[in-house]
């Protein structure tokens, strides 16, 4: 990623980064997924098509694109996922990926190393197999998702493992993070936050840890206290999506980020430079800064 103090010599107003939401299919039906409502033939029929998501990076890279994380659903569930990113890593962009990891095969993994993304973050909801696969109902997937790590770390591919806290897995949290520490060069995070559905439901939230349970698991290790401190201080910088980080969904939507869709901009209709400068500017957020501050800030409240 671009070193934060390198962004102070970039315009108010500039689209560094951008998180795309490829595709809402996926393999998999994990039980807080919020993008899973829409992994159905009918939606998947009005996702972008492979030459008008082309058509959109051109203007992406045209516009001064640095950096471009590739997430779904799951991303390589579709079928033209290489024609996608290709384009993008030879085109010059650093490319990060959001998956699953149970596609991620001996025939993927040497594409991706012939072809190096800036780093593959993979999800690891549970360090034993029946805790992994209550959370992503699926019979095979942790051994899956474990080859998957192993694959890419063979092949020295830069790796970030994460999870998601939720009442299925609190007990494999620390073995988790633990197990990716065992790893050498894979790093942790930990993701604590649960969204609605696309579509309003509530689901996800079935599966939430109270605040009393989200503090007594972060207070075990000295490292998720230490990011939970950080969180849940009142002075974090206002929220800066819009400026330089931005957010497209699997149908062409331009949106602040993946977390406000409450207004969007449609990329099929319009081009990717009037909506970044035409219509971002005006779209609502509780968290944006006001006028006054500091336009470059390193995080926002609900990051």
């Amino acid at each position: 990623m671009v070193p934060q103090g390198k962004l102070s010599h970039l315009p108010e107003r500039y689209p560094l980064a951008c998180q795309w939401e490829i595709t809402c299919r996926c393999n998999l039906r994990c039980v807080m997924c919020y993008t899973d409502c829409r992994n159905t033939p009918e939606a998947v029929r009005r996702e972008l098509a492979t030459a008008e998501i082309l058509q959109i990076l051109d203007q992406l890279i045209g516009a001064g694109l640095l950096e471009l994380c590739l997430t779904g659903g799951e991303p390589l569930a579709r079928p033209d996922f290489f024609q996608i990113y290709d384009y993008a890593v030879s085109r010059g962009l650093l490319v990060t990926l959001f998956t699953n990891g149970t596609l991620i095969t001996e025939s993927v993994a040497d594409h991706l190393a012939a072809l190096p993304p800036h780093r593959i973050e993979i999800s690891l909801h549970g360090i034993s197999a029946d805790t992994f696969e209550l959370v992503t109902q699926g019979a095979g997937s942790h051994a899956r998702c474990l080859e998957a790590i192993r694959l890419l770390l063979a092949r020295r591919i830069p790796l970030l493992v994460k999870t998601t806290a939720l009442t299925l897995n609190r007990d494999e949290i620390l073995a988790v993070k633990a197990y990716a520490a065992s790893l050498g060069p894979a790093a942790f995070r930990l993701g604590e936050e649960l969204r609605p559905e696309l579509n309003g439901g509530a689901g996800p939230f079935r599966y939430a840890l109270s605040p009393h349970e989200l503090e007594e698991l972060n207070r075990q290790d000295p490292d998720l206290w230490s990011e939970a401190c950080r969180k849940s201080r009142t002075d974090l910088p206002p929220c800066n999506s819009g400026l330089h980080r931005f957010h497209i969904d699997a149908y062409g939507g331009l949106q602040l980020c993946s977390g406000n869709r409450r207004q969007s901009y449609d990329l099929r209709q319009g081009s990717f430079r009037e909506g970044f400068y035409g219509a971002l500017p005006a779209f609502a957020c509780e968290w944006k800064s006001p006028a006054s501050a500091p336009l470059l800030q390193p995080e926002a409240h609900h990051v």
